[in-house]
């Protein structure tokens, strides 16, 4: 499949999870990917399962909280390629489960600070380089179903992502006329590493959903390569639900 062929796209949070499989299928798609994240370790294995497939791919460490580090990343992807076709702001963290009366407000400053402030600072960063290009582009943040079907101890989470729903329709709005398409991903649970490793989780969500199985990764970064194309050149401002059902109503 071609469909991304000569895109570059920056992906964060590219070392693991929906990100690694977001780069892997932009990557096979033909987009070359610039694998951004703070493990260099998995980043490299990210990059390395890319190449070896035949694909083109660097990593480059930063932390999404950095805002001059996230500005370095976008610099030196251009300097690097040449130009951005667009970016995936999918660095964030869930954190431990916490009661709201039990929850310090430092916990709560910090999961805004990453998924919130962070995926500013990223889709902040691409919009400039996108902006000064002047040719269009592309921007996917990922969200949560939690924020749609909230659920019990997971208020700086929901919050956090709430966030980011919300500054992603706006921003939407403000890009429209560089024709600088924004979109959020809204994944309900989905099977990971970590998730896998929780004995019963995964198959007492599913029993939970009305098509009866979790989301994939695969299938994610698959649906994050279609709206990255030029297959759907009016779409955004849109919460892209993938989770097998999980917010219907």
């Amino acid at each position: 499949m071609t469909r991304l062929a000569g895109k570059v796209i920056v992906v964060t949070g590219a070392e693991s999870g929906i990100g690694r499989a977001i780069a892997l299928s932009c990557a096979a798609a033909g987009a070359c990917i610039v694998a951004s994240g703070l493990a260099e370790p998995a980043l490299a294995e990210t990059v390395g399962r890319i190449r070896a497939a035949g694909g083109a791919a660097d990593a480059f460490c930063c932390d999404v909280r950095d805002a001059p580090r996230v500005a370095t990343l976008f610099g030196e992807a251009v300097r690097r390629h040449g130009r951005i076709d667009a970016a995936v702001a999918n660095a964030g963290v869930i954190g431990q489960q916490q009661a709201l009366v039990d929850l310090a407000p430092d916990d709560f400053r910090a999961m805004l600070e990453t998924n919130l402030v962070g995926t500013f600072q990223t889709v902040q960063a691409a919009a400039r380089v996108l902006v000064a290009q002047g040719r269009g582009g592309s921007i996917v943040a990922t969200g949560s179903s939690s924020v749609l079907r909230p659920a019990p101890r997971l208020a700086a989470y929901a919050a956090s992502k709430g966030g980011v729903h919300a500054m992603m329709q706006a921003i939407a709005v403000e890009l429209a006329p560089h024709r600088i398409r924004v979109n959020t991903l809204v994944p309900g649970t989905t099977a990971t590493d970590a998730t896998r490793a929780l004995p019963g989780y995964l198959e007492k969500v599913a029993a939970s959903l009305p098509l009866g199985e979790v989301v994939t990764v695969e299938e994610l970064g698959e649906y994050v390569a279609f709206v990255l194309s030029d297959a759907c050149p009016h779409l955004t401002g849109s919460l892209l639900k993938l989770d097998s059902g999980r917010t219907i109503g």
